[in-house]
């Protein structure tokens, strides 16, 4: 277990404040947050690379906050993964061993099982410049796991492969997590690779911690706009109570939501799956809308489809036969709809977001 009490690191340029999180042992922690967050800085801070201000970095109830790097227990996986270009993968994943009191007996031992763990055996002679992405990934995973680490800290780490191929990498993190009961803290930047990985995470925004707490809560309760628009919620409202209904701010649009929001919640959003074409014969939604198509675009598999209804735009994703099958385009009429539960509301939005329809 992870746990870090009122966290500050401060930089001329910037700071990390009042950090709290609880990183439980076994978990696949994501920490998610857009360039520049700091997200990175809180990884090597935990590390040890650079020091905490003031704070508490407690592991297993331990206090650890003031111990050097090699003392935590922990290891980090850079983005880059930082192989070593002069020594071939054998070397590249002992080199750890021989600054931990690892005899040569056990590093070996280590080192035979992580080999065929991560399936090297074929490449152990191999130099860092003749291995693929995701090759260089597994002898940086190796070098960290021969050192039995108590948590495992990654930093993007799919970022620096090609997207194409990043169903395999994240098939080998979900192994290493699942076979090996690793806690793992993962620093990401996009949320759309976290809910595959991660059972629970943060989100932090400016060098603080915006939410946390489990994965599938925080994307489909984000707390604030900030949150609903980083997870991709859209269709982020300004509106108001009026009876049991929300009122959207400025429009005659009222919505019929799940359950009386709180009242101190004057925001609300949709995410652009739950909204729905209404299918013709099929019973309508609580909520429903005709919308005039305004803008189509097509991502292979799926369309993103915006409409208009009195005044406000709505975002969908839909499936992409839904052009062929109901002769969708721009200038249409659609009936469109959703689920009085897919209606989620929050205290306010994030800085520059908009005040009827949230674009990212």
């Amino acid at each position: 277990m992870i746990t870090l009490q009122h966290i500050n690191l401060h930089l001329p340029d910037f700071s990390l404040t009042d950090i709290h999180l609880q990183v439980y042992a076994h978990d696949f922690f994501a920490l998610i947050g857009p360039t520049g967050s700091g997200k990175s800085l809180l990884l090597e801070g935990i590390m040890g690379i650079m020091p905490f201000t003031s704070g508490s970095l407690l592991s297993e109830g331990r206090d650890i906050t003031r111990f050097p790097v090699e003392k935590r227990d922990l290891a980090l996986v850079y983005q880059d993964f930082s192989l070593f270009p002069h020594l071939n993968v054998t070397k590249n994943i002992l080199y750890g061993t021989a600054f931990h009191n690892i005899s040569k007996k056990e590093a070996g031992q280590r080192f035979t099982y992580q080999v065929s763990a991560l399936g090297l055996e074929k490449i152990v002679h191999r130099y860092p410049h003749n291995l693929s992405g995701g090759k260089k990934q597994r002898v940086a995973l190796a070098r960290s796991l021969i050192l039995n680490p108590q948590v495992l800290l990654l930093d993007e780490p799919l970022s620096a492969l090609d997207p194409v191929f990043h169903d395999e990498p994240r098939q080998l993190l979900k192994k290493v997590h699942k076979e090996l009961r690793m806690t793992i803290i993962m620093v990401s930047h996009n949320f759309d690779e976290v809910p595959y990985l991660a059972n629970r995470g943060a989100i932090i925004k400016g060098g603080r911690i915006m939410q946390q707490g489990d994965i599938l809560s925080i994307f489909e309760k984000p707390d604030s706009g900030f949150t609903a628009n980083f997870v991709g919620m859209k269709n982020i409202m300004s509106c108001h109570l009026n009876g049991d209904k929300l009122h959207i701010t400025g429009t005659p649009i009222e919505i019929i939501p799940h359950c009386p929001p709180d009242p101190e919640h004057h925001y609300m959003g949709i995410r652009p799956e739950n909204v729905i074409f209404h299918i013709p014969g099929n019973p309508v939604f609580r909520n429903h809308f005709p919308g005039k198509i305004r803008d189509i675009k097509s991502y292979g598999v799926f369309l993103r489809v915006q409409l208009e209804t009195q005044g406000v735009m709505f975002e969908a994703v839909w499936p992409a036969n839904h052009i062929r099958q109901f002769k969708l385009e721009i200038g249409k009429i659609a009936v469109f709809g959703f689920h009085s539960e897919s209606v989620h509301t929050f205290k306010n939005t994030g800085p520059g977001q908009g005040q009827h329809f949230q674009t990212r």
